[in-house]
């Protein structure tokens, strides 16, 4: 293991002392999930791939309240769609195909998962919930909103809000886009920018942001009663309501979707779980916190996309992400009067974001 893996698999190990229930060691968390789910750059993977092993032999013993949850043969919606043309959704499985380190275990399952998993046993799910992504798809218009979202207060009654907030020269608000039908599938039609916000506590000043560039939504077929893209399956879960993604899928993905992020960016999205190393430096495996420049400043590290020219490899100044989803029915609402939601200025105690240009842990904003 060379010196940058090495430093690497330090920070990883670091990062999962406060999880029992982790499978993969720190050597594991540093090879891609592959296979059938890979995506080279500028591409989407199929949306309905699985990594896994396909051993689906849960033992039972983990009960759903459906009464709560809804439907666990479907996909354990929170809210109904059923004869409506405005459909509202949140995602409830995002697993990256690209690029290789994101796809890695550590991030997939310690992460992603862990924190779009919701924090209800009742509903199979025994995560954080701090990380939202929404859809709202109206069908009479043909048009999609799409964004992060902070975390809840009551997920089940009042249900999540678009995030809409100021953080330093940055504007997080979710993103409009015209979109296509066959029949029950759905592409975007437009490209546009979206950031991500990925929320560490409950709190809206614990939020790091993912800047994506470009973002394109394909392959995203929805169930008949409108509820559902993908599925839940239950088969997956041990008594203790855990899941291990490598040998079975708890969701069944129908949806694709990718974009960019440029190094720059990158460099400046700071992990808190890894001793705020940037996003850049953990792409490139680097041991410094962030990345190496030349004499003239620019990033060292080669990524597989170029923004320039919106095409694969050429002046490699970014990384293709890209990744598969599952989402149930859940209720959406304004968020006015609500935190994170209502276009204010937010300050930020994660580290510094894309675009901002302060230390680590210094105000983001004007405002509270």
């Amino acid at each position: 293991m060379g010196i940058a893996t090495a430093a690497v698999a330090s920070f990883i190990a670091l990062a999962c002392e406060d999880d029992p229930h982790r499978r993969t060691s720190p050597e594991q968390a540093l090879e891609a999930s592959g296979g059938a789910c890979e995506a080279a750059p500028g591409k989407l993977p199929e949306a309905t791939c699985d990594n896994s092993e396909k051993v689906c032999t849960g033992s039972g013993g983990c009960t759903i309240d459906e009464a709560r949850c809804g439907s666990a043969s479907t996909c354990l919606p929170i809210g109904d769609n059923k004869s409506k043309d405005v459909l509202d959704f949140r995602i409830r499985r995002l697993n990256i195909a690209a690029p290789a380190a994101l796809a890695a275990d550590f991030i997939q399952n310690t992460v992603v998962t862990l924190n779009i998993d919701m924090n209800e046993k009742s509903c199979g799910e025994v995560g954080k919930g701090l990380f939202s992504w929404l859809l709202r798809v109206d069908k009479s218009s043909n048009t999609l909103i799409t964004g992060g979202a902070p975390p809840p207060t009551d997920a089940f009654g009042k249900g999540y809000c678009f995030a809409n907030f100021e953080l330093g020269a940055n504007k997080v608000e979710p993103l409009h886009t015209k979109i296509e039908f066959s029949g029950n599938t759905f592409r975007s039609l437009e490209k546009a920018p979206l950031k991500i916000p990925i929320f560490l506590s409950p709190e809206v000043a614990s939020v790091i942001l993912l800047p994506l560039t470009d973002v394109i939504i394909e392959n995203v077929t929805i169930s008949d009663d409108g509820n559902c893209i993908g599925g839940f399956n239950p088969t997956a879960l041990d008594p203790a309501c855990f899941d291990d993604h490598s040998l079975c899928s708890k969701w069944n993905t129908s949806g694709s979707l990718g974009g960019y992020i440029t190094l720059e960016e990158a460099d400046s999205v700071l992990i808190r779980d890894i001793g705020n190393k940037s996003l850049c430096s953990f792409l490139a495996a680097e041991t410094a916190l962030k990345c190496p420049r030349d004499a003239n400043g620019k990033i060292v590290f080669q990524g597989d996309f170029c923004s320039v020219d919106k095409q694969p490899g050429g002046c490699g100044d970014s990384v293709w992400l890209a990744a598969t989803f599952a989402a149930s029915a859940a209720k959406i609402f304004d968020g006015q009067g609500t935190a994170g939601c209502s276009g204010e200025s937010t300050r930020t105690d994660a580290g510094a974001d894309a675009g901002d240009t302060k230390d680590a842990g210094s105000d983001a904003g004007d405002g509270g």
